[in-house]
């Protein structure tokens, strides 16, 4: 306990002195006036699409899944949301592993299949898109050039382990596969605990070999980000900035990067100097990106935490079920 004590400290400490740096940077009476004249009224548009993206993520979730079971979209929808809330709230990214455990009691579907859905094909199919919306906005559309490196390296890492993954999810695993090759020679208890698991893994990652269902996948996914997208220019409005939706393209990645990256509670300073920094480069005043950063990250936080709460009602979810890790639904029918 002591030492998760120390880790939330530093966490918020962290986030205390990124903060620090944006305060210190950009012209705090400026940044409160655009604050104070925002044109709000363009979130009526912005959270219902910020919304609209997760659903098209919880159809393409569900192709994922597609090997292991058919779980409907809009319970799919659901858990999606309360998995961002949690992200929010929690450490680590406690939501992704909501997002495994509350399907696998729910709907009796493998925790090991999940796992590889959410943690590698989901992963994948994100990097493949940001490659390609960030190269289109860099080479077709006026934005300043990022740093070749980074792009370079994005798709060094996403290209290897989508070989790997599309190697992994070509293996046929016979029946006593534990006990032959490499593995054999791992002590029993290893073996015996990795005989169901590995093989519903395997099947999790199942979309990987097929290339229709992967085809329409990563379709889902170039529509969810561009949404995201599309609300991230709605937020421009909202703050009086005037960038092309190529612009936008280039914050969304950024701000979505950084988020998947637990750095602080909610991330809250991280975000807010990434995405400052970026408007900047694109030709934004200091005080207009900082008010942009920190408005679109408290407008996001609130319409997340929302969300969230409203469809754990509507779903019978209570916290401490988010957490439980008893046998799933079905399991526990077999015992009664």
């Amino acid at each position: 306990m002591r030492a998760l004590g120390r880790s939330h400290w530093f966490r918020f400490g962290f986030s205390a002195l990124l903060i620090g740096i944006l305060l210190w940077r950009i012209d705090l009476p400026q940044a409160w006036d655009t604050l104070r004249e925002a044109n709000y009224i363009y979130l009526g548009l912005a959270l219902p699409i910020y919304s609209l993206s997760k659903l098209v993520d919880a159809y393409r979730w569900r192709l994922m899944l597609r090997q292991l079971g058919s779980p409907p979209v809009t319970g799919l929808f659901g858990i999606y949301l309360m998995g961002n809330m949690a992200n929010n709230l929690f450490p680590l990214r406690l939501g992704d592993i909501i997002r495994v455990q509350i399907p696998a009691r729910r709907y009796g579907l493998p925790r090991a299949g999940i796992a590889a859905s959410v943690f590698v094909t989901e992963s994948l199919l994100d990097g493949l898109a940001f490659i390609f919306l960030l190269l289109g906005a860099l080479a077709f559309l006026e934005v300043p050039i990022l740093p070749l490196t980074l792009v370079w390296g994005l798709i060094a890492l996403v290209g290897a382990g989508l070989a790997g993954a599309v190697a992994l999810a070509r293996l046929e695993l016979a029946a006593g596969w534990q006990d032959h090759g490499l593995f054999g020679r791992l002590p029993r208890p290893i073996r015996e605990a990795a005989a169901g698991p590995v093989p519903e893994f395997v099947r999790g990652l199942a979309l990987l070999r097929d290339a229709r269902l992967g085809g329409l996948a990563l379709a889902a996914t170039f529509v969810a980000w561009l949404l995201e997208s599309l609300v991230f220019a709605l937020f421009g409005l909202t703050f009086g900035l005037d960038l092309s939706f190529a612009d936008y393209v280039v914050v969304m990645i950024t701000a979505n990067m950084i988020v998947a990256m637990p750095l602080a509670p909610s991330n809250v300073g991280p975000y807010e100097v990434a995405v400052a920094a970026v408007l900047v480069l694109l030709g934004v005043e200091n005080a207009q990106a900082g008010a942009y950063a920190v408005g679109s990250h408290l407008i996001n936080i609130a319409w997340v935490g929302l969300s969230g709460l409203v469809t754990m009602w509507l779903m019978g979810f209570k916290f401490h079920d988010l957490f439980y890790l008893g046998a799933n639904q079905a399991e526990e029918g077999r015992s009664t």
